[in-house]
């Protein structure tokens, strides 16, 4: 049977495995292609394709696979995890990294040829994670590992943390523009918070990180952030100094969230000024210049291109973590990353409560490659229209984390259930299966034309990135891509 696991962008493990590619010869069933019941590879270079159960959009008899491997979850808010496959859109390439870091290689999207390969330096113990990012209109490659330098007779094997940054248009044998070793503190958990244009290491708690390592994906340069004071205006009423703790790297600079807790409303309870939770980005600009009218608390979800998500309410008691919930409505916007100037902005409520978090979207945030449609989390919007539409959970039906959406407004994600882990109470975040098991999230198809969703046959895989003619395809053991019918 196959694992249902849709990772971040998750990976497959390259031992010497060839690529599948597939011959054109028919045949579907309504909802979901039934998978072979094993793989099977004659000799030669053509061999016949692992045939996932897909949606009907897709023909799992054309496109091609290859072997992959479970990811190592992150349990940290905010971390962007340990994937082992990133898309380069731009590039028109896959990129998956060995589960042991011994291995990068990137594939021609649409035809599964290898465009090239990237060694690094040996790592024993590796956590890996590999992630796309595009700043000046070029794509990076950029590899992370945690792991451990091997020891030798006269030095002692040490934890540490590589940076490789990898052009995405490479030749065959690829290099790394630019290499870097980080300092791993003996006394912390390091995490990575990877954005489409920023990537950021250190100790993550609950979605922020006090102390942590920035690195510019264009030039390599390193520097270390830390909590600092800012000056707020339209705080509790007037201007204030709060200290702002960063959560993700961007184009536009740092994003750091800012909590204020005296001098205002704490406990909620109606008896002064409202307290001001919110966010800056890099020095352009702050959250409280760009809230919708009555709503003192903001949170920054995610990035994407040159849009940033947020949620948005009224002001909370500093007892709780601001949430997604029945009790009121949380509006979410779509926001000029460099501006702050709102492009779109919906309205939501839930029946399952979730807790909003910095960056707690950024695993469910896609754009479609023409740049209309935008989803994150459970919300979609039209940027043409400048429309937004909820797909939270009601009375009647079940929340939608997306997963990918397409320039004709297809979308597909997974069906939320919710269980007892704070992963699953977080808004946004795609559920990750522990390495082994297999996941239960049902599928789900969404025409963001229409407003419409339906959910997919239990056994359907739903695709992790949606090209014009292709869609990309992982579980636990396989990486695809199929072509769009």
């Amino acid at each position: 049977m196959c694992e249902r696991t849709v990772r971040r962008i998750a990976a497959p493990v390259l031992l010497a495995v060839a690529l599948t590619l597939v011959s054109a010869c028919g045949g579907s069933d309504s909802d979901a292609q039934q998978p072979s019941p094993s793989p099977t590879r004659p000799q030669g270079t053509s061999t016949t394709p692992v045939r996932l159960p897909v949606p009907d959009g897709f023909d799992a008899t054309r496109g091609w696979s290859t072997k992959a491997s479970p990811e190592t979850p992150d349990v940290q808010a905010g971390s962007s995890g340990f994937p082992l496959v990133a898309v380069a859109p731009r590039s028109n390439l896959v990129v998956q990294a060995a589960e042991d870091a011994s291995r990068v290689q990137a594939y021609d999207l649409a035809t599964g040829k290898v465009a090239w390969t990237f060694t690094p330096a040996a790592l024993s113990d590796a956590r890996t994670g590999v992630f796309v990012m595009t700043v000046g209109g070029r794509e990076q490659v950029l590899l992370a590992r945690q792991g451990k330098t091997s020891g030798d007779g006269l030095n002692q094997s040490a934890p540490t943390v590589t940076v490789d940054i990898i052009p995405a248009r490479s030749p065959a044998k690829a290099t790394a523009a630019h290499h870097l070793d980080l300092p791993v503190p003996s006394d912390q958990a390091l995490s990575f918070a990877a954005s489409d244009s920023g990537f950021l290491v250190g100790a993550a708690d609950d979605g922020t990180y006090s102390q942590a390592t920035v690195i510019d994906p264009a030039t390599g340069a390193k520097r270390s952030v830390t909590a600092k004071d800012v000056t707020v205006s339209g705080c509790g009423g007037s201007t204030c100094t709060l200290s702002a703790t960063p959560a993700f790297a961007t184009s536009a600079g740092v994003v750091s969230t800012y909590e204020q807790t005296t001098g205002c409303d704490q406990w909620g309870n109606r008896s002064g000024q409202p307290c001001t939770t919110g966010f800056q980005v890099g020095d352009a600009w702050t959250s409280t210049t760009t809230a919708p009218r009555g709503m003192h608390t903001g949170i920054p979800l995610a990035v994407t291109g040159k849009y940033l998500i947020a949620a948005w309410h009224t002001s909370d008691s500093q007892t709780d973590q601001p949430a997604l919930s029945a009790d009121s409505k949380t509006t979410f916007t779509v926001q000029d990353l460099a501006t702050g100037k709102t492009i779109a902005s919906v309205s939501c409520t839930s029946t399952d409560p979730l807790t909003l978090q910095p960056g707690s979207a950024q695993s469910s945030t896609r754009i479609s490659a023409n740049g209309r449609y935008l989803v994150s989390g459970q919300t979609a919007f039209d940027l043409n229209s400048r429309t937004g539409h909820c797909y939270t959970s009601s009375a009647s039906s079940k929340g939608i984390n997306f997963t990918a959406v397409g320039d004709d407004g297809t979308a597909y994600g997974l069906i939320h259930t919710g269980d007892a882990s704070d992963a699953s109470s977080l808004y946004g975040r795609l559920p990750i299966a522990p390495d082994g098991t297999d996941s239960t999230e049902q599928g789900a198809r969404v025409d963001l034309a229409a407003g419409s969703a339906k959910a997919l046959s239990e056994a359907a895989e739903v695709p992790i990135y949606l090209a014009a003619s292709d869609g990309v395809f992982r579980t636990g053991d396989v990486l695809a891509v199929y072509a769009r019918r």
